[in-house]
């Protein structure tokens, strides 16, 4: 059974109740009743009104941690670069590689064997084999670097748009 004393409790000329309720970290809460109300029925009341606001500090805080997550992931997408940045990317390091192959080009171009005489004709033609086999590795890496890097970004580009074909 709960009891409950009137001494600390402040009436109006009316016979009206006023409950004062203030503590030094939390605001203060008036209450003015109009009819005489049983004080046990008042301590059952500012229970259930502590509980409540026990509660909505509780989904307060939870709210605030959502909201964090929320700003932390938008930060984080504003940080990825976008798919046009990306595709830049690629390309731009397509072309530079492309510029190696192309000087590489060149020089099998140039090159030309010694006339002296057969051997030097041999190592004109293994040497011309090895830059062929050279060349034709880097164009291949080069152009399979790009394909994969195309490929990573429309997938992602995909991914976040939802699209999945």
């Amino acid at each position: 059974q709960l009891k409950s004393s009137l001494e600390g409790v402040r009436m109006t000329a009316d016979g009206i109740f006023i409950i004062d309720e203030s503590s030094p970290t939390e605001n203060t809460c008036v209450c003015v009743l109009s009819q005489p109300v049983d004080p046990s029925d008042l301590s059952c009341s500012v229970r259930a009104l502590q509980q409540d606001l026990d509660e909505l500090k509780s989904v307060n805080e939870s709210l605030r941690k959502e909201n964090h997550s929320l700003r932390e992931q938008l930060n984080t997408a504003r940080n990825r670069p976008s798919c046009d940045a990306e595709f830049a990317r690629a390309l731009k390091v397509f072309y530079h590689s492309m510029t190696s192959v192309r000087g590489q080009l060149q020089r099998l171009r140039r090159h030309r064997p010694s006339e002296s005489d057969l051997l030097g004709l041999r190592l004109f033609v293994d040497e011309q084999s090895h830059l062929l086999r050279d060349f034709s590795e880097q164009l291949e890496q080069s152009v399979s670097t790009l394909k994969q890097d195309v490929a990573a970004i429309v997938r992602r580009k995909r991914e976040r748009s939802g699209i999945w074909s």
